[in-house]
């Protein structure tokens, strides 16, 4: 090994040899050592191309159906590395459309969502696992400042470059005081949410 050389370019004299000795060799050994575990823990990070986050709830008898725009996300996600993967993603409280103006401004009130104070909802991973021919996780749900933790099971599918996650979960309402005592509307709300991302 003490006999050869290795090669490095100079733009101002040309190529210029170098020892490529014994000590060389164990620089890259112990360098390949440390960076071993920046490879093996590394995350796929995903970013959403399109994305739906979208809920329902009975009010008066009636579902009424809404959704939240302004995602923002950091997902970093490989099956493999479930122990290591992360999940979180927030929208914006005053974006919440339910297809009647007049509904959308008194659900942004202090009653319901309180946008002015509490402008973002926030879902984040605390744990990640399978779960049947799936995956679940446990999340901190904030919601109105308040943050409860709730189990969410969620499909992934990936396809080269592209995935697909979809989680559903119920929600109660009163948790985070949303709506207050309210009887007309149900307690329980169904949340979905999907997204297309892409690494």
């Amino acid at each position: 090994m003490s006999g050869g050389r290795a090669f490095n370019i100079n733009k101002h004299h040309g190529i210029v040899f170098v020892p490529f000795g014994q000590n060389c060799v164990m620089k890259t050994i112990v360098l390949l050592f440390l960076l071993f575990p920046v490879f093996a823990f590394a995350q796929t990070k995903w970013q959403p191309v399109t994305y739906n986050v979208s809920f329902k709830i009975k009010n008066a008898g009636v579902i009424v159906s809404g959704k939240f725009t302004g995602l923002k996300t950091d997902l970093k996600f490989s099956p493999d590395k479930l122990n290591t993967s992360h999940l979180k993603g927030t929208v914006e409280v005053p974006t919440i459309k339910t297809g009647i103006g007049k509904r959308d401004e008194d659900l942004k009130n202090e009653k319901y969502f309180n946008a002015k104070k509490y402008n973002l909802i926030e879902v984040a991973s605390t744990k990640l696992y399978k779960k049947d021919a799936q995956y679940a996780g446990m999340f901190n749900v904030t919601i109105k400042g308040v943050t409860k933790q709730v189990e969410i099971p969620f499909e992934y599918i990936q396809n080269g470059k592209e995935a697909e996650f979809k989680g559903t979960f119920i929600i109660n309402r009163r948790d985070y005081g949303v709506g207050g005592k309210t009887l007309t509307m149900s307690e329980d709300a169904d949340v979905t949410i999907y997204i297309k991302a892409k690494s």
